[in-house]
């Protein structure tokens, strides 16, 4: 991975994984590219993007957010995430109280089954 990284860390687990907040369109870029995905589009948006990153500050999952709420979480090439990295993301989404889409965390294989036609509700993660 490239040196060059604006991006802040918001949340550290015990083994050295952590999230982090992407803050420049660089960052957004560079995310999109090390993921295969279109994560650099929503630079300008009113959306924020948080990375799971491994130990090697390598991108794992990313976590869409519009305001509080959480409508999309998506592995590489915007795949549904690997079960160990929907747990890490989970006690995140826990301990911060967002309000999370029940489909948040298969979103993209819904678009595919369903021509990217998605109803979501929301719940909230760590609230009761």
């Amino acid at each position: 991975m490239e040196e060059v990284d604006d991006s802040v860390e918001v949340f550290s687990f015990e083994d050295g994984w952590r999230i982090v907040e992407l803050l420049t369109k660089f960052d957004y870029q560079r995310e999109g590219g090390l993921m295969g995905n279109c994560v650099g589009m929503y630079y300008d948006g009113p959306h924020t993007i948080y990375s799971l990153r491994n130990s090697l500050n390598e991108p794992r999952a990313n976590i869409l957010l519009v305001g509080r709420e959480v409508t999309e979480v998506a592995g590489r090439y915007n795949t549904v995430p690997k079960p160990k990295y929907i747990k890490r993301v989970k006690r995140f989404l826990a301990e911060r109280g967002y309000t999370v889409a029940p489909t948040a965390f298969l979103i993209t294989e819904l678009r595919s089954r369903n021509g990217g036609r998605i109803q979501n509700e929301t719940r909230r993660y760590g609230a009761g």
